[in-house]
C-alpha cells in the first residue's frame, strides 16, 4: 500500500533539535516491509513529504517512531491516478444510478 507522509517540526525548532534529527537520520534504516519511493525536505525547512510503500501500518509506525519526539506526522494512504480514475468513474456511475 502506498502512503503519503507529511511531516512538520515539533518543539522549539532549536539548533540542538535539528542536529539531533540529523544524527538519528544518519543511523536510521528502513524497516522490513517498507520502501521509500520519494523523500523531499521543503526548501524553507518547514517540513517535508515522504512517499512510501509499506506492507503493513506497523512498518510505517516503526519507520516514523524514532523521529516522533521531533516531528509531527500526517500519514495518509494514497492511490495512483491510473488506478483511482476507474474507481471514481464506477463510484460516480453507481451514485448516478441511485434513485
Amino acid at each position: 500500500m502506498l502512503f503519503a507522509t507529511v511531516y512538520t517540526p515539533r518543539g522549539t525548532g532549536s539548533e540542538e533539535e535539528a542536529k539531533r534529527i540529523l544524527q538519528i537520520w544518519s543511523q536510521w534504516k528502513q524497516p522490513a516491509g517498507m520502501e521509500i519511493k520519494a523523500f523531499y525536505v521543503l526548501a524553507d525547512q518547514s517540513g517535508g513529504i515522504i512517499i512510501s510503500e509499506a506492507s503493513t501500518a506497523a512498518a510505517v509506525l516503526e519507520a516514523i517512531s524514532p523521529f516522533a519526539p521531533y516531528l509531527d506526522y500526517n500519514v495518509t494512504p494514497i492511490v495512483e491516478i491510473t488506478e483511482a480514475v476507474p474507481i471514481l468513474q464506477r463510484v460516480n456511475a453507481w451514485r448516478d444510478s441511485v434513485g
